[in-house]
């Protein structure tokens, strides 16, 4: 009798280990109505139904605001639009359309005052099996998960101690595990074209991608995930002129 009262007690550990793990887990973002109506890229039309809203202060250049992301949950692609997200940071685009698989779509206006798009694919979202295995060391390495976690926006965030491999330097970050890939906001430090945000989500090569950075408060940067909700917004490609431009 002793034997299986240890059997159940190990095993009643073990589903107090496991199911909170399992619970953890995010939930896809189902599809609202609106997106089987707008969603036609095959038309040039993109239809975001969600947004991730950030508070941001740049120690380094002395600006503040606040950073809007569009999303679309089904497929994981984003748009960033100038006067929500990059403004200055692009001034010859309207607005940014990025994929989880690396493809972004630039649409803006020449110095001829023409409408242009602009095409790119950023390689570094499909990285060889070493520098994906690197990556992985990395961030057991440099990330080290705290005790701390919370709840906001129906997402779970964890606090990790992040060290700096150059200079050793230690700081506190926040990582909300998303069901979406972060990538296309981690890749926009990749692009060629002239595009930047006003603060820097240089992770890629660091972070899974389904890991979003929500919270850094450095000695350059504070940044905060403000609000993550329903936020509809659509973009049409439609009307500009697809350019090549030199590899």
């Amino acid at each position: 009798m002793k034997r299986y009262l240890s059997i159940l007690t190990l095993s009643v550990c073990l589903l107090g280990v496991v199911l909170p793990a399992l619970a953890q887990a995010p939930k896809k973002i189902p599809a609202d109505k609106q997106r089987a109506l707008l969603w036609k890229p095959d038309k040039g039309q993109y239809y975001f139904s969600h947004a991730l809203v950030f508070d941001y202060q740049n120690k380094a250049d002395k600006t503040a605001g606040t950073l809007k992301v569009h999303l679309d949950p089904v497929t994981g692609a984003m748009c960033f639009v100038k006067e929500t997200s990059f403004g200055q940071g692009g001034k010859a685009f309207d607005f940014v359309i990025g994929f989880p698989d690396g493809k972004y779509i630039f649409c803006g206006t020449d110095e001829d005052g023409k409408k242009v798009r602009v095409n790119e694919v950023v390689k570094e979202f499909k990285p060889d099996a070493d520098t994906k295995k690197q990556q992985q060391d990395d961030f057991k390495t440099y990330c080290v998960p705290t005790e701390n976690k919370r709840e906001e926006f129906g997402l779970t965030a964890t606090e990790y101690d992040l060290t700096y491999a150059t200079s050793g330097n230690k700081e506190k970050i926040w990582l909300t595990k998303t069901s979406f890939s972060v990538y296309p906001l981690y890749g926009l430090e990749f692009v060629e074209s002239a595009v930047s945000l006003p603060v820097s989500f240089d992770y890629m090569n660091l972070l899974p991608s389904d890991l979003l950075l929500s919270e850094i408060d450095s000695k350059d940067l504070v940044l905060k995930l403000k609000n993550f909700g329903k936020d509809p917004y659509m973009a049409n490609t439609k009307g500009y002129a697809v350019v090549k431009v030199n590899d």
